[in-house]
């Protein structure tokens, strides 16, 4: 999170008004001296005398750096006209402004990254009275803002050139400055009239070799880096402006106005509260909104002038910098990223991942090995001081000991004394001054000793007269009198805790070689002859030899305890680790069963992959951490055997491991089998939502044979009125007939009135004839009009007919391509086909019905111009009434005796519009039927069609689920067959593991072999001691060659020791070499097999999704022209119901008359009666 970085410059002033300033700046500060509370604080405040490359360098290269790495980047200059707004943005021809600087700039960067390879475009446009024109192309104005989700805010139909060089950017600018609208104020020669925003899109990839093309990352970096140079708040009393400027300035106040309003809401934190901000009140706010609040770098230049006169401008400009300085952005790099590029990002990141766990365990077991080897430091430390202490103990020990022999071998001392005087009383001297050391005690042990041994000879029967030593096992008698039982327990101490801790061969043939080597010093001591400091010497060494061997024996326990120790430590870890996962997959498998319940079906396929891929990859770090954990059980066999059963342990806890994933894998089965039936459930379901379509269309034809029934019944009706008006016209006629006859025969009166009479009526009946012949001329026009639009309406339904044939017979192509992959599909498309077959042949009966309809309209026409010859030979009629004028004048008296008999006439004429009306109310409900049936029909119509494309898209998607399913199943097959792979692998583990058992029991038997041979050997050295005693002579033969051939011994024995352990080491080198390489050949095929599965199914789901994607847009386009088809066919429908209202206005007219011209008739018939029967 970054705030918005306010800087503040000011214009330079005249003498005058820097005389009369009121404003002091004081470092990145700057207040009023008449008001100090009015303080102002920004990022940095540049003086008058500034260079427009200072105020270039403080933040705006450093945006301009970022938007090469891939981040947005906002530079606006803000201030009031005629501030210095459009110098600091554009500048002059000695001093460039921050646009020139910028543009050398970036191209210098993009200069220096060598490893990215990049493409720039920018664009040019101003906001002149809120209308968005671009300057590179002038005829391109009032552009739109548009926002999608793949290129944000945008506005649409703006020019972007490609730029290659800084000298090319600077001429489309000045071609664009030289399109921008500049007027001139009071305030201002060149004012600036609009807002201009210069854009620069800058689009880089990493440069690849062709070797490298497929460990390459395809993201593409898109930023965009807007300079905007802002028109000045304005007060016309100041400019003086009037008429277009003061439109001008108004529209430029108010664009300013809701940026200030913006600004204030983003600074009070409205947005992160969920509030709103009016982004859309204005456009440079809405092309802004990026910039202000969102995902790029934003500088803000405010640009004041320090006069006195515009104290209250800069003041309000201030305050605006100082709520743009709490505004904060959160910019980050804008990358479009494919799905490839993605994955390729991911596995990089893995193996980065991976080589950081790998270093770090390194570290982790360099310092365990560490702390160990201090530990055994430590241990060794304190045994070496309690083995000293325990010297220290048996030297006291020894040395009272030496005290109380003392006491009973005095007199042979004497004796000892008197054959060597100066020694003896050299050792006299000693005893009587301080102790004796451990050495002279020996010493002295050694000779009193053999002068026991001398005295009894001497005393026995052999005669022997040579001063010889006595033999070896005297001197161990003697010595182990002098200490008894203190090496002796310790050394059975040692040996019961060897035999107790499991202790290698070598430590036993080292105790071999330390009592071989005693028994070598004793017989050495043994053939001492009189040279005692020999003797000493010999012992020193013994004693030096047996710190040794104690000193290798505690390193042996050392080792012994920190191998075992580290055994309990992996052992416990080997249970808690396996404890882990299994708790692990527990929580897996209901984390699955939860996911598998609330996605989708998609989903919930796609993150079966997705957690199959995860499993393999954690079942590879596993299978990693078992290998180092059977290369440090190696390294410790090498060391001791004991640790081949751990190893053992361990495989049997991997094969758990391994049953673990096969439950898991049947687990995820079972899952597979419930989605399977779950989808043949919905199958079922879709089946009986098909059958009860059939049902609806079933009853849909049977309305239209209820339709067709009452259509035939109005047909009849029509027939039958038709019939009735021939008849009317027959009945007509015939009275017409009569009342030729009766003007002939009353031609002979001269009646001049009735006459008269008769003429006017006459001529007012064919002044309304006239009147109605020009209405329905203008019925017959409008109802050839209504029968050319419905003409034009019946073409464009045919069109869009056709439009549905072509996009049935895509329908019909794409389900011909499933029809091969399942054949339940062709059986549903085949009954879809037959119900679009029986819509259109609903269509088809409709057509019938419109045709039979026009037929209809055509009878009635033929009948229209059957009432016109009516019409024409009533006026023939009325022609040869003329003639007869004379007669019916004289009948206009007996007219009123005949008005009673019109009254009755006029109550019958009533009833018969009744009758009338009864029947055109019965044709209206006909009509209306007829209509609500054209309508059930478009509805029908638009129903099949929603189900067709519900049908299709589920198509599609049980098409892509069951790919899904089928990979799913194959990739199951294939973990299967690795799962055996690797029981192979273990069940051939378990039979090295049985042989390096068998050989571990040879050896073991060896040991015991060699162990019965120490036990011979013992028994050989009793029996070599009782042969001693006899002859002294043979046991020195005797013990020499036993010695060697010992020794022989010994080395055949470490030689097999040696063989063995070379064989061992060997056979598990090459059984962890052969595992390691197994599993992973196994662990690469995974991961290749899984990649290649991954992306086939992003390749299907891109292919998928742009068909469907081309599908709704094809659907999309054709439903605005379906929608305007159907508004021209109603509006057709309803100019048909106006005209049909109109012809029965008319037709009632006609009738109306006729029966008035009936009436009329009747009246002249009941005259010439009443003068017939006067006249008689």
């Amino acid at each position: 999170m970054e705030r918005i970085h306010v800087a503040v410059r000011a214009r330079p002033l005249t003498a005058e008004d820097a005389g009369s300033s009121p404003w002091r700046v004081s470092g990145n500060a700057i207040a009023l001296s008449t008001q100090p509370s009015i303080r102002f604080e920004f990022d940095r405040i540049f003086g008058e005398e500034c260079r427009t490359a200072d105020v270039y360098g403080a933040r705006t290269k450093h945006i301009v750096d970022s938007a090469v790495r891939g981040f947005n980047g906002t530079v606006f200059a803000y201030g009031q006209t005629n501030s210095g707004k459009t110098y600091t943005m554009r500048g002059s021809g000695n001093e460039p402004g921050i646009i020139p600087l910028a543009v050398h700039d970036l191209f210098r960067t993009i200069e220096e990254h060598l490893d990215r390879e990049f493409l720039l475009r920018m664009s040019y446009m101003e906001i002149y009275n809120e209308e968005i024109n671009d300057l590179l192309v002038p005829e391109h104005r009032k552009l739109q803002i548009h926002e999608s989700i793949e290129r944000g805010i945008y506005v649409a139909g703006l020019r972007e050139e490609i730029v290659t060089c800084p000298e090319q950017v600077l001429e489309f600018m000045s071609f664009g400055e030289s399109h921008r609208h500049i007027g001139e104020t009071n305030m201002n020669v060149y004012s600036s009239r609009s807002h201009t925003i210069f854009r620069m899109v800058i689009e880089s990839r990493e440069k690849v070799d062709e070797s490298e093309a497929g460990e390459s990352c395809d993201a593409v970096r898109v930023s965009v880096l807007n300079l905007v140079d802002l028109a000045g708040s304005e007060r016309a009393a100041k400019t003086g402006a009037e008429g277009v400027r003061l439109k001008e300035g108004s529209h430029i106040n108010k664009s300013l106005m809701t940026l200030g309003t913006v600004i204030k809401k983003l600074s009070e934190g409205i947005e992160g509260q969920g509030g709103h901000v009016p982004y859309r009140d204005s456009k440079l706010t809405r092309i802004l909104q990026p910039a202000l609040g969102g995902n790029a770098n934003t500088a803000i230049i405010c640009n004041i002038t320090l006069a006195q006169v515009h104290a209250d401008e800069t003041k309000s400009s201030l305050q605006f910098a100082s709520r743009a300085l709490r505004v904060t952005n959160c910019a980050c790099v804008n990358e479009i990223l494919t799905d490839a590029a993605l994955l390729k990002r991911q596995r990089k990141e893995i193996e980065e991942l991976r080589a950081k766990l790998r270093s770090e365990l390194e570290k982790e077991r360099i310092s365990l090995e560490l702390e160990e080897e201090k530990k055994a430091k430590e241990q060794r430390d304190k045994r070496l001081i309690e083995q000293a202490k325990k010297i220290e103990n048996l030297s006291s020990l020894v040395l009272n000991s030496e005290r109380d022999d003392r006491t009973t071998v005095s007199s042979k001392v004497l004796e000892s004394v008197q054959e060597d005087p100066p020694s003896s009383t050299v050792r006299h001297g000693r005893n009587m001054e301080m102790p004796l050391h451990f050495e002279e005690l020996i010493q002295e042990s050694c000779e009193s000793s053999i002068k026991h041994y001398t005295d009894a000879y001497s005393s026995g029967s052999l005669s022997c007269e040579d001063d010889s030593l006595p033999d070896s096992h005297a001197l161990l008698h003697v010595t182990s009198r002098r200490k008894p039982n203190t090496m002796k327990k310790s050394d059975q101490e040692q040996l019961m805790g060897l035999a107790s801790e499991r202790i290698i061969p070598q430590e036993l043939n080292d105790w071999k070689y330390t009592t071989q080597s005693q028994e070598n010093i004793k017989a050495c001591v043994n053939g001492l002859s009189a040279r005692e400091s020999e003797a000493i010497l010999v012992i020193k060494q013994l004693e030096d030899q047996i710190k040794l061997l104690e000193l290798e024996k505690s390193s042996f326990q050392n080792n012994l305890d920190d191998v075992l120790e580290l055994a309990t430590q992996q052992k416990a870890s080997f249970h808690e680790k396996y404890e882990e996962l299994q708790q692990n997959a527990l929580v897996a498998q209901e984390q699955a069963k939860i996911a598998n319940e609330k996605l989708s079906k998609q989903e919930a396929a796609y993150e079966f992959l997705t957690g199959i891929f995860v499993e393999t990859e954690s079942i590879a770090v596993q299978m990693d951490q078992s290998t180092r954990s059977v290369d440090n059980a190696l390294s410790f066999i090498e060391e001791l055997f004991q640790n081949l059963f751990m190893m053992a342990k361990n495989f049997t806890e991997a094969k758990q491991f391994v049953c673990g994933d096969i439950t898991q894998f049947s687990s995820v089965i079972r899952d597979y089998e419930n989605i399977s039936n779950c989808l043949r459930e919905k199958l079922s379901k879709l089946e009986m939502e098909k059958k009860i379509l059939d049902e609806q269309s079933l009853d849909q034809k049977d309305e239209l044979q209820r339709l067709k029934s009452s259509l035939e019944s109005c047909e009849k009706a029509m027939e039958d009125c038709n019939i009735q008006n021939e008849l009317e016209k027959d009945s007509i006629l015939s009275e017409l007939l009569t009342l030729q006859k009766e003007v002939v025969y009353l031609s002979s009166s001269s009646l001049m009135k009735e006459k008269e009479s008769i003429r006017k009526e006459l001529d007012r009946t064919k002044t309304k004839l006239k009147e109605t012949e020009n209405k329905l001329k203008n019925s017959i026009q409008e109802k050839i009009k209504l029968e050319s639009e419905k003409a034009e309406a019946q073409r464009e339904i045919k069109k869009l007919q056709s439009q549905r044939t072509l996009l049935e017979r895509d329908l019909r192509k794409r389900d011909s391509f499933t029809v091969d992959k399942r054949h339940e599909q062709s059986v549903k498309s085949k009954e879809l086909a037959g119900i679009y077959d029986q819509a259109v042949q609903i269509q088809e009966d409709y057509g019938k019905l419109e045709m039979h309809a026009f037929d209809m309209e055509a009878e009635i026409a033929s009948l229209q111009e059957a009432l016109v010859t009516t019409i024409a030979e009533k006026e023939e009629a009325l022609s040869r009434v003329e003639l007869l004028t004379s007669a019916v004048e004289d009948l206009e008296s007996r007219l009123n005796s005949a008005e009673s008999e019109t009254s009755s006439l006029l109550e019958e004429t009533a009833v018969l519009t009744r009758k009338l009306d009864a029947s055109e109310s019965i044709s209206k409900k006909l009509e209306a039927s007829i209509s609500s049936l054209s309508r059930e029909k478009e509805d029908m119509g638009i129903e099949l069609t929603d189900v067709l494309l519900e049908m299709e898209s589920e198509r599609s998607t049980w098409t892509a689920k069951e790919k899904a399913y089928l990979e799913a199943k194959q990739k199951l097959n294939i973990c299967n067959k690795n799962n055996c792979k690797l029981s192979e692998d273990l069940i051939k583990v378990r039979q090295e593991l049985a042989c390096c058992r068998e050989q571990y029991s040879i050896l073991e038997a060896k040991m015991i072999f060699s162990k019965n041979d120490t036990n011979e050997e013992k028994y050989c050295r009793e029996t070599f001691e009782e042969s001693e005693r006899l002859l002294k002579k043979e046991r020195n033969i005797d013990t020499g060659v036993n010695e060697n051939e010992l020794h022989q011994q010994l080395l055949s024995i470490t030689e097999e020791r040696d063989k063995l352990l070379s064989e061992i080491k060997y056979m598990n080198s090459v059984i962890n070499e052969s595992e390691l390489i197994q599993a992973k050949a196994t662990i690469d095929e995974l991961s290749s097999r899984i990649s290649i599965v991954e992306a086939k199914m992003k390749n299907d789901a891109s292919a998928y999704n742009k068909e469907n994607t081309k599908l709704r847009m094809q659907i999309r386009w054709m439903q605005p022209e379906l929608d305007a088809h159907r508004g021209r066919l109603k509006e057709a429908i309803n100019e048909m119901k106006l005209m049909d209202t109109k012809y029965l206005e008319a037709s009632t007219k006609l009738k109306k008359d006729l029966s008035f011209y009936c009436r009329e008739v009747l009246r002249l018939k009941e005259q010439l009666k009443e003068s017939q029967v006067k006249a008689s």
